[in-house]
């Protein structure tokens, strides 16, 4: 059942393209990739999850794929992460301030801690309030905020899900790391990937000069075409983009630092 969507999952992967190389050992490189991006400050930018369906086909990469989330990070600490608007968010940028394990994220009423967040939420009735010139459902605006104060950045995310793959193997350049049932199951987020018969997901990491530089994730789930004797796939891929190694700046806003002194 799962040859043909392999291959086309091969396909869709290997539209990811890679700068030729070879990989003694390709975790080891993703172990010392990860490392060295560590050491810098870098920028990046996640595309939405583009979702498909059916034996496998249609999974190349879509290069075009609208930006999830922007950020930037440096070693001392410092953090930013922006969820720019969309259908799962709300009609403004929300972004997040980190300080090591401290957060506060931009809502209507301020920069706020999470507990602070919680607090507000059950404080008054839910209504449509004004945000950065926008006007946003309260409680869609705090959910938001809470989210983008849970996103990690490429190194964290990245370093936690080594641990979840089972293999590791090199092809057309790229460090291929297929996943373990367990990880497409939380990547997936839904429950009915816990009851799905078939399961396959990589994460593909591409390199420039040593250091990680993109790194995409192709998962799917697949259930029974009894009259056909075939399974139905969904599909979810998105990428991670990272740029500006060395360079990038993290420049939080004023009412941020100063809450984050509190």
């Amino acid at each position: 059942m799962l040859g043909r969507f392999q291959n086309a999952l091969r396909i869709g992967v290997l539209s990811f393209t890679g700068v030729v190389g070879a990989w003694a050992d390709p975790q080891t490189d993703v172990r010392n990739g990860l490392r060295t991006l560590g050491k810098s400050s870098y920028a990046w930018e996640t595309t939405v999850r583009q979702r498909s369906s059916g034996d496998g086909a249609g999974l190349a990469l879509n290069p075009a794929a609208a930006i999830e989330i922007t950020g930037r990070t440096d070693p001392d600490g410092n953090t930013e992460v922006t969820l720019l608007p969309s259908r799962q968010t709300i009609d403004a940028p929300v972004t997040a301030v980190f300080k090591f394990g401290d957060a506060v994220g931009h809502t209507p009423l301020g920069w706020l801690r999470r507990t602070e967040i919680h607090e507000a939420e059950g404080a008054e009735r839910d209504r449509m309030i004004p945000f950065e010139g926008k006007s946003v459902r309260r409680s869609k605006a705090f959910a938001t905020a809470l989210r983008a104060m849970a996103v990690q950045t490429p190194l964290g995310e990245a370093l936690d899900l080594i641990a979840d793959v089972k293999t590791f193997r090199e092809e057309a350049g790229l460090v291929i790391g297929d996943l373990r049932d367990e990880a497409i199951e939380k990547l997936w987020a839904e429950p009915r990937a816990k009851s799905a018969p078939e399961l396959m997901g990589n994460i593909v990491f591409k390199f420039s000069d040593g250091v990680v530089s993109e790194y995409h994730f192709l998962i799917g789930i697949g259930f029974p075409a009894s009259k056909k004797r075939t399974v139905n796939w969904s599909v979810m891929q998105w990428t991670t983009r990272i740029h500006d190694v060395g360079t990038a700046v993290v420049e939080p806003p004023a009412g941020a630092v100063e809450k984050l002194k509190d």
